[in-house]
Protein backbone atom coordinates (compact mmCIF):
# COMPACT_ATOMS: atom_id res chain seq x y z
CA UNK A 1 0.00 0.00 0.00
CA UNK A 2 2.89 2.15 0.63
CA UNK A 3 4.15 2.04 -2.85
CA UNK A 4 0.57 3.04 -4.39
CA UNK A 5 0.02 5.76 -1.99
CA UNK A 6 3.11 7.46 -2.71
CA UNK A 7 2.36 7.38 -6.20
CA UNK A 8 -1.03 9.44 -5.21
CA UNK A 9 1.57 11.80 -3.19
CA UNK A 10 3.95 11.93 -6.65
CA UNK A 11 0.49 13.15 -8.40
CA UNK A 12 -0.60 15.60 -5.53
CA UNK A 13 -3.73 13.25 -4.61
CA UNK A 14 -2.13 13.36 -1.14
CA UNK A 15 0.23 15.01 1.00
CA UNK A 16 3.33 13.25 2.43
CA UNK A 17 1.78 12.96 6.07
CA UNK A 18 -0.87 10.92 4.12
CA UNK A 19 1.74 8.15 3.08
CA UNK A 20 0.89 6.00 6.07
CA UNK A 21 0.61 2.42 4.63
CA UNK A 22 -2.77 2.31 5.30
CA UNK A 23 -5.67 1.74 2.99
CA UNK A 24 -7.53 4.40 4.99
CA UNK A 25 -10.59 7.16 3.57
CA UNK A 26 -8.31 9.26 2.46
CA UNK A 27 -6.46 7.33 0.41
CA UNK A 28 -9.61 5.73 -1.23
CA UNK A 29 -10.94 9.07 -1.89
CA UNK A 30 -7.70 9.67 -3.71
CA UNK A 31 -7.32 6.64 -5.42
CA UNK A 32 -10.77 7.01 -6.69
CA UNK A 33 -10.40 10.60 -8.27
CA UNK A 34 -6.86 9.13 -9.80
CA UNK A 35 -8.68 6.58 -11.52
CA UNK A 36 -11.32 8.72 -12.95
CA UNK A 37 -8.70 11.69 -13.72
CA UNK A 38 -6.89 7.96 -15.95
CA UNK A 39 -10.52 7.53 -17.47
CA UNK A 40 -10.63 4.14 -15.62
CA UNK A 41 -13.39 2.88 -13.30
CA UNK A 42 -13.02 4.96 -10.31
CA UNK A 43 -14.16 2.24 -7.93
CA UNK A 44 -11.19 2.48 -5.36
CA UNK A 45 -9.39 -0.59 -5.73
CA UNK A 46 -5.69 -0.99 -6.89
CA UNK A 47 -6.02 -3.55 -9.19
CA UNK A 48 -4.15 -3.91 -12.60
CA UNK A 49 -5.90 -1.47 -14.75
CA UNK A 50 -4.58 1.08 -11.92
CA UNK A 51 -0.62 -0.11 -11.58
CA UNK A 52 -1.19 -0.35 -15.29
CA UNK A 53 -2.24 3.10 -15.91
CA UNK A 54 0.43 4.69 -13.31
CA UNK A 55 3.12 1.93 -14.92
CA UNK A 56 2.85 4.04 -17.66
CA UNK A 57 4.31 7.02 -16.02
CA UNK A 58 7.51 4.88 -15.47
CA UNK A 59 11.04 6.66 -17.13
CA UNK A 60 14.37 5.78 -16.98
CA UNK A 61 17.01 8.14 -15.63
CA UNK A 62 20.18 5.70 -15.27
CA UNK A 63 20.29 4.05 -13.16
CA UNK A 64 17.30 4.51 -11.73
CA UNK A 65 13.48 3.97 -12.86
CA UNK A 66 11.41 7.00 -11.90
CA UNK A 67 7.75 7.36 -11.38
CA UNK A 68 6.80 10.87 -13.32
CA UNK A 69 4.05 12.31 -10.79
CA UNK A 70 2.61 15.49 -11.84
CA UNK A 71 4.14 16.97 -8.61
CA UNK A 72 6.82 15.25 -7.89
CA UNK A 73 9.26 12.32 -9.47
CA UNK A 74 9.57 9.11 -7.46
CA UNK A 75 13.28 7.54 -8.24
CA UNK A 76 13.30 3.93 -7.54
CA UNK A 77 16.31 1.77 -7.78
CA UNK A 78 16.62 -1.71 -7.40
CA UNK A 79 18.91 -3.63 -5.25
CA UNK A 80 20.75 -6.32 -5.60
CA UNK A 81 18.44 -8.62 -3.23
CA UNK A 82 15.96 -7.74 -5.58
CA UNK A 83 14.02 -5.08 -3.08
CA UNK A 84 13.02 -2.00 -4.87
CA UNK A 85 14.05 1.04 -2.85
CA UNK A 86 12.64 5.08 -3.03
CA UNK A 87 14.92 7.89 -2.93
CA UNK A 88 13.66 9.74 0.08
CA UNK A 89 15.40 12.18 2.63
CA UNK A 90 18.86 11.68 0.86
CA UNK A 91 18.68 8.20 0.47
CA UNK A 92 17.16 4.89 -1.13
CA UNK A 93 14.74 3.53 1.61
CA UNK A 94 13.33 -0.18 0.84
CA UNK A 95 9.97 -0.05 -0.86
CA UNK A 96 7.13 -3.17 -0.52
CA UNK A 97 4.02 -2.96 -1.54
CA UNK A 98 2.76 -3.24 2.03
CA UNK A 99 5.07 -1.88 4.26
CA UNK A 100 7.91 0.58 3.53
CA UNK A 101 7.65 3.72 1.31
CA UNK A 102 9.09 7.07 2.33
CA UNK A 103 9.68 7.97 5.94
CA UNK A 104 6.19 7.39 6.50
CA UNK A 105 6.09 4.14 6.92
CA UNK A 106 7.87 1.49 9.11
CA UNK A 107 9.37 -1.82 8.74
Amino acid sequence: MGLWQAILWADGYLPRTGVTCVYDAATVTATRVWQSNHHLDADGIVGAATYGAAGRRLGTVPPWTVYRGDRFSLPLRRDSDGVYGVWDAGRFRPLRLNTVTLARCRR
